[in-house]
């Protein structure tokens, strides 16, 4: 095992990474349906997206945030015209979310940005092995698990 005094340079590069990511965070972007979106916003749009026939619970599973928090974000994207919010016809009291036509269009531009804009950092993780990816995951995982450590 290494020692302390050791590891540090490396924390301190993912130190840099992190308030990079946490500038990131802060920064409106424009997707071309002349609405700007914050990072949050655009990920909600695209998760519901992804995720298709969704509620609120779903959401904020899938995005890792409370329910409470995904709850006030999808209020401001309905009332922004990006997405609705509908009674589920099988179970009444649970609401189901959906995209407008102008959410499901940022939400597309959303994805070819990061196409076009990630695409030398995705093509350094296609290039990697299996157990490569898996060592990638299990460094994710845990800070992760190490992120969480600092809300609780």
């Amino acid at each position: 095992m290494k020692d302390v005094k050791e590891i540090i340079p490396h924390m301190r590069e993912l130190g840099r990474v992190l308030v990079k990511y946490n500038m990131v965070e802060r920064k409106a972007f424009d997707f071309g349906v002349g609405v700007k979106f914050y990072p949050s916003e655009i990920h909600t749009l695209s998760a519901v997206d992804a995720l298709g026939r969704c509620g609120i619970t779903d959401l904020a599973r899938e995005s890792g945030v409370t329910k409470g928090a995904t709850s006030q974000l999808v209020t401001k994207l309905v009332k922004k015209g990006l997405m609705l919010k509908e009674s589920d016809p099988d179970n009444g009291s649970k609401v189901i979310l959906r995209l407008t036509e102008l959410g499901k269009k940022a939400s597309d531009n959303h994805y070819k940005y990061h196409l076009d804009h990630d695409s030398e950092f995705i093509d350094y993780l296609r290039s990697m092995s299996e157990e490569e990816l898996e060592m990638f995951d299990d460094i994710c995982s845990k800070m992760n698990d190490w992120m969480d450590s600092y809300l609780k």
